[in-house]
């Protein structure tokens, strides 16, 4: 299982050997495995990954690295509703458990960005904000993706910026906020994909931000 605690330590330079399980910009960042902790606490997806959070002056960064047999998606265009497309990892963010608001931002395989600004999950979740509002405010995310079909896995690495969170830079010493890094894997197609996170969602929904992992700086 994962800690329900993580740090987030400093990271610097390039990413390495982008596409690696365990690039050197991330070796001071814990590796935290996909899960399907609805169905147990071990119970692990057919295809597995890592993902690792740190952070900089710049901003928030994650890395993650997913096993994939069969890499695709049919977006063809930012913020699109992607877990309906295919392929995609989903990073969650919720800046202190005392804010109702966190980001969802999804990445493809095929480098499109999708980033929904919630305010309230609840308000969300029944439609009384709509997607469209959702999407309206930009998080800035910046992100690379790199593809290895003949390794069967695709590696992403994003950063958001501190002011999509509204704070001037990186948190103080010991502030915790929440995330969870979760996926959608399409392998047994668009109607059955896998899901796993690395956050122990105790039923199969990723938007239970209690559930979420603690990030401590």
């Amino acid at each position: 299982m994962n800690p329900a605690s993580v740090p987030c330590p400093p990271v610097t330079g390039t990413a390495g050997d982008f596409g690696g399980a365990q690039p050197d910009k991330y070796a001071a960042c814990t590796p935290l495995r996909f899960y399907q902790y609805w169905e147990s606490p071990q119970a692990l997806p057919a295809e597995g990954g890592v993902a690792y959070v740190g952070c900089s002056a710049t901003g928030l960064w994650f890395y993650t690295c997913l096993q994939d047999s069969d890499i695709f998606s049919q977006a063809t265009a930012d913020d699109r509703k992607m877990w309906t497309l295919g392929d995609v990892v989903e990073f969650f963010i919720k800046p202190g458990r005392a804010r109702s608001d966190y980001w969802e931002i999804h990445v493809t395989p095929n480098s499109f960005l999708m980033d929904l600004y919630i305010r309230d999950r609840e308000d969300f979740m029944a439609g009384r904000t709509s997607f469209e509002e959702a999407l309206a405010h930009r998080s800035q995310a910046q992100f690379h993706v790199a593809v290895m079909e003949d390794r069967n896995q695709w590696s992403t690495e994003i950063c958001i910026p501190w002011q999509a969170f509204g704070v001037d830079g990186m948190p103080e010493s010991g502030v915790v906020w929440q995330f969870a890094v979760c996926r959608y894997n399409c392998n047994g197609g668009l109607e059955q994909p896998e899901l796993s996170s690395v956050a122990p969602f105790s039923v199969r929904s990723f938007h239970r931000h209690e559930e979420f992992l603690d990030l401590v700086f």
